[in-house]
């Protein structure tokens, strides 16, 4: 028969373990007289196997120990021992060689991705383009001094990988003597020279040895142009004293107006130099002025149609005829049309020009002439220009 202590406990733990679970139901469940427990059995299922290590989206492998670290790109750092190569002084016909010296401080690689330089100097394809933490490297340029004269200054520029030093110029320096001196060495320009006048002017010409000698000069135009040699004594040039001749070139009274454009040649008894050349340029002002001075189409079509027009007068007020116009071009068909501004006076003209482009020129540089009753002045040109596009 059950007591009734042990039915009020049975009843109580009944009551618990359903309302607060098997965590509540152990707090009051009786001491005594413990139910015996079943007996654990043993596992039957397999061991799992250890979790892998997630492999890297990118593709790369893990760095570990065992593997070492990857080299970081752009760790290198590029540092010249000497920026700026000096050549001294040189003749501009004598190519000189420069190093610099540089050396990676960087505690990775560093890669040179390439070199430039500025005009008058070269640098050959580099043997080496990576170079290990403290390494040190050599950069040769070959400067080139022809057509120079006086101090030079060029510089090269290096692009690395590196992110502290992406870029570095270094500096080629250089006093240039030339072999033969030149004075103007490029153009004698006559400027603007009335109709009938006719001008001189010269060229200087300087040796390096005491028997130096100018031994010829002449024009590519002989009825436009005289020239003369004269032989001086030295003269301070650069701060020596050099043997001087004078090449004087004379426009003639009788060069017609308009532009003109031709070439001096001088020949020398030095071999190094033994013959140039030196541009000529002259602009003969006749009584005909226009204005503007070229007649400008600008950036055309073909297909497209202009119309432009510009003025003709005489500068010393008297009257003349405009009896035609030529052109000679495939480019463009252009039908012309020219009136004076007062019939009474015919002392100033109007020319109009209307037109459509016919071919592509890119470079559009046509001679019209006008056809007037002007003395000397019977072809008196002018210029059609533009960029004729497809």
């Amino acid at each position: 028969m059950i007591s009734l202590d042990r039915v009020l406990a049975l009843g109580v733990s009944v009551l618990l373990a359903s309302a607060g679970g098997p965590a509540a139901a152990q707090l009051v469940q009786p001491t005594q007289n413990p139910p015996a427990s079943n007996p654990v059995a043993p596992s039957t299922q397999p061991t799992q196997p250890a979790i892998q290590p997630v492999t890297d989206p990118a593709g790369q492998p893990d760095a570990s120990p065992a593997t070492g670290a990857q080299p970081v790109t752009g760790a290198g750092r590029l540092v010249f021992v000497n920026d700026t190569a000096d050549t001294g002084e040189i003749l501009d016909l004598e190519k000189a060689e420069v190093r610099f010296q540089f050396r990676n401080v960087g505690p990775g690689p560093l890669t040179i991705t390439r070199v430039q330089s500025s005009c008058g100097c070269t640098v050959p394809e580099l043997e080496k383009t990576v170079y290990e933490p403290n390494e040190f490297g050599e950069i040769t340029a070959m400067f080139d001094p022809k057509g120079l004269q006086g101090n030079i200054s060029r510089s090269v520029q290096v692009f690395t990988d590196s992110n502290s030093t992406p870029s570095v110029t270094i500096n080629v320096r250089s006093y240039v003597k030339p072999v033969v001196v030149v004075m103007p060495k490029d153009i004698l320009n006559f400027e603007n020279v009335e109709k009938g006048q006719g001008a001189v002017k010269e060229v200087r010409v300087f040796g390096r040895f005491p028997e130096f000698e100018v031994t010829r000069a002449s024009t590519d135009d002989p009825l436009m142009y005289d020239v003369e040699i004269e032989k001086k004594g030295e003269a301070d040039v650069m701060g020596e004293m050099l043997p001087e001749f004078v090449v004087r070139v004379t426009l003639k009274k009788s060069a017609p107006p308009g532009q003109h454009t031709g070439s001096l040649t001088v020949r020398t008894n030095d071999e190094r130099r033994s013959i140039f050349s030196v541009g000529l340029l002259a602009r003969v002002v006749g009584d005909l002025e226009m204005s503007p001075i070229r007649m400008t189409l600008g950036r055309l079509a073909i297909g497209d149609e202009f119309e432009r027009e510009l003025r003709v007068r005489s500068r010393s007020g008297k009257p003349f005829e405009i009896t035609g116009m030529a052109l000679s071009n495939q480019s463009v068909a252009v039908e012309f049309e020219f009136e004076p501004v007062d019939p009474e006076s015919k002392t100033e003209w109007i020319v109009r020009a209307k037109g459509s482009v016919r071919a592509a020129a890119p470079r559009f540089n046509a001679m019209v002439n006008i056809l007037t009753d002007v003395p000397d002045e019977e072809l008196t040109p002018f210029f059609m220009t533009g960029v004729l596009r497809p």
